[in-house]
């Protein structure tokens, strides 16, 4: 069908086709099946992009832009995250409402997009688009335009606003300095240092001087890595009275608690230290020393590694243990394009012995999904004429052999919680299948699930979950067993870059009670204390934070409310011009928008679309919000309901208003609290966008998120 004859064919900007790519999948229903009707105004579908895939690489070669994953700590917050968010140091306030949006998870930086939302257009909108944005609210908002003292008192304070916003966003030097560190920024020295240099070399200025802010911050906490770990054999605590290691007791003489925990003893310990430092934009330089004893043996080491990312798609990583026995090994990682990736390790352990390689290739088999599949060849060790030769070796050399083995496998990842990996390997000594899972349960537990089936190596059973308690330490809790093999109970701590694992051996065959009681007790306490203690206390600790953060900030959320309240007002004539022409095309006509906390908005009106469109923005003669009545199925208001405790803000009239050529367009990234004509009901708490409108007479929905984009119409958006 030719775009012109569909209704729902876009004819909207790029921004448009970007700000539908986002549809909430709360809708309550979505129909395929085009209108009938011709017009003008039309559609835009919904876009579709796969998600971006970025190939595996080995630890240390992330790409820069790599995010870590966000878990919400048990206790204490996350302020040091807090202050790493770009924009925040140094100009951010705690008792603006930017700080406080952060409480609810909206980021620090909206202080950095109040021009644009006040403007509605994107971060990269070309200066036309700015100026086009700006002519539009001029010729509403211009003190000349109105006669009425009130109004125009209003009109004069938002059109300094907008006209403010115009001058920083068009002026490339002052949207250079905004777009880093905000409104507060242009009155610091940078807006001065800045001038004369193109908006790529502020850029560059400003990314440098807060990386080195950054990185100066985080070596007053991180300024070395390390991990220490201690086997532990606590099998004399469950073995049988027969098998206890030792002289036997006397006749008649039972076994004590005192007597089994004195054979508790620690089998092994391994310990590494190290600190980075970086050479250059693209090296770095890691030092880490290590040691271990086992048996009343031990041993060490001290290895030096090289990182280089030589391009975007290629990074190596190159080891030497400097002491005896000295290794080699050196890895990289190149992706072809952002489906496909190459992977090597090669070691040499010996002089004596060839090098050992490992080769993985993985390639993206699912256009909707993260699904990978990826082949796995190891050369093992082998021989080149005399050079590793067997007979040449020594029992050391003898035993650090390793086998060939090629592996094929199947990874998926859906979204930041769950993902899973299947995996078969056939090597000379043994083969095997293996699965693993993890997910995100408890609000922030990751579970990994893991079982292995080899025909040398038996079966394997794991269990492993972590948490993080606080904003810098994580607790870990693991466990595995296996047929042939005993049950070891694995605890790991981790805070700021040390790491602490303690295995503990618990029986030296498998033991079903042990597996039972160490998994099933566990689980059991982490889940009462979860839904009992952790909940209940954070719902207190929400609820007290977010009285005082209102309380503190309560002149402001006034202001800010009477504030859109008046830009609302004046807003309202053109609301009804916008109307007027939207409905003599059967156009897009806001029935109802709310702005504020999901669970508080009132049900939608019910009725027929035409009796609904008359009763909103017919009666009294326009869409004012004192006409209003109140009931099931209407609209609360500012004068009867008390609009200014409610948790949700009306902004059918700014969005009427804002409504061009048939379509709404909202960009995203941003907090739409600062859009005129709305303002923030409900600080502290998540808050959403519901949109009921009109749209060839038929019935439209959407709700999406505070920073998600909207556009409007979609055919999705149509009820049933």
């Amino acid at each position: 069908m030719d775009s012109t004859d569909d209704p729902y064919a876009p004819r909207s900007s790029q921004s448009y086709a970007r700000a539908a790519e986002y549809l909430d999948s709360s809708v309550s229903s979505a129909s395929n099946t085009p209108s009938d009707a011709s017009s003008s105004t039309s559609y835009c579908e919904a876009g579709s992009s796969s998600s971006s895939f970025k190939p595996w690489q080995t630890d240390g070669m992330r790409s820069q832009d790599a995010q870590e994953e966000y878990d919400e700590p048990l206790f204490g917050g996350t302020p040091f995250r807090d202050s790493q968010r770009a924009g925040c140091p140094p100009f951010s306030d705690p008792s603006t409402a930017e700080g406080a949006d952060s409480f609810s998870g909206t980021s620090a930086s909206a202080n950095k997009d109040e021009f644009y939302a006040l403007l509605n257009v994107d971060k990269d909108a070309s200066e036309e688009r700015i100026r086009e944005a700006y002519r539009n609210l001029a010729v509403v908002l211009h003190p000349d335009k109105h006669t009425d003292p009130v109004r125009k008192s209003a009109a004069d304070s938002q059109f300094r606003r907008i006209q403010e916003a115009y001058e920083v966003l068009s002026d490339a030097e002052k949207r250079g300095v905004y777009d880093h560190f905000g409104e507060a920024g242009l009155s610091s020295s940078w807006a001065l240092s800045a001038r004369g240099k193109t908006p790529q070399e502020m850029r560059a200025e400003f990314e440098k001087e807060l990386l080195e802010r950054r990185t100066k911050e985080a070596e007053n906490l991180i300024r070395s890595k390390g991990d220490f770990t201690a086997m532990i054999d606590a099998t004399p605590l469950f073995a049988p009275a027969q098998r206890m290691r030792g002289p036997p007791p006397r006749e008649g003489q039972a076994i004590t608690l005192g007597d089994r925990w004195n054979g508790v003893g620690v089998t092994q310990l391994i310990g590494r230290h190290g600190f980075e430092t970086q050479i250059s934009n693209t090296s770095s330089v890691n030092f880490t020393g290590q040691m271990m004893t086992r048996g009343g043996l031990g041993g060490g080491n001290l290895i030096g590694t090289v990182k280089t990312q030589w391009s975007s798609r290629f990074g190596t990583e190159t080891a030497l243990a400097l002491l005896r026995p000295r290794t080699l090994t050196s890895k990289g990682a190149f992706a072809l394009d952002e489906n496909t990736f190459f992977t090597y390790v090669g070691a040499m352990n010996s002089l004596a012995m060839p090098p050992t390689f490992t080769l993985t290739a993985g390639q993206r088999i699912s256009k909707t999904s993260l699904m990978t599949g990826f082949t796995t060849f190891r050369t093992g060790s082998y021989q080149l004429g005399a050079w590793g030769n067997p007979e040449s070796l020594s029992s050391m050399q003898l035993m650090r052999r390793e086998p060939a083995g090629v592996s094929i496998g199947v990874t998926s990842q859906s979204g930041e919680s769950r993902s899973w990996t299947v995996q078969s390997t056939l090597s000379t000594v043994d083969t095997s299948l293996s699965f693993d899972w993890g997910t995100k349960v408890l609000g922030g537990v990751k579970l990994r699930l893991g079982a292995s089936l080899g025909t040398s190596s038996g079966l394997s059973l794991n269990v492993n979950c972590d948490r993080r308690v606080t904003e810098t330490v994580r607790l870990g809790l693991g466990l595995t067993t296996g047929l042939p093999g005993g049950v070891t109970l694995r605890i790991k701590f981790n805070r700021l870059g040390q790491k602490v694992v303690v295995p503990i051996v618990l029986a030296p065959e498998f033991r079903s009670d042990l597996v039972l009681a160490f998994t099933a007790i566990p689980a059991a306490t982490v889940t009462v204390l979860h839904y009992y203690y952790i909940l209940p206390g954070k719902r207190r600790r929400i609820e007290s934070k977010l009285q005082e953060l209102r309380k503190d900030n309560e002149e402001m959320i006034r202001e800010r409310r009477e504030t859109a309240l008046s830009a609302r007002n004046l807003l309202r004539e053109q609301a009804r011009k916008r109307w007027m022409f939207e409905s003599s095309k059967a156009g897009f006509v806001v029935l109802e928008a709310w702005y504020g906390k999901r669970s508080a908005f009132p049900p939608p009106r019910q009725g027929d679309p035409d009796q609904l469109e008359h009763d909103i923005w017919e009666a009294a003669g326009g869409p004012t919000i004192e006409a209003d009545s109140v009931g099931a199925n209407s609209i609360p208001t500012t004068a009867s309901t008390g609009e200014a405790n409610l948790e949700y803000w009306d902004v059918r009239i700014p969005l009427q208003a804002m409504v061009a050529k048939g379509q709404l367009i909202i960009a995203g990234g941003r907090p739409k609290s600062h859009i005129m004509g709305f303002h923030d009901p409900c600080m502290g708490d998540k808050k959403h966008l519901r949109v009921r409108y009109l749209f060839r007479n038929r019935i439209h929905e959407v709700i999406v998120d505070d920073v998600s984009p909207f556009a409007a119409p979609l055919r999705a958006h149509q009820l049933q």
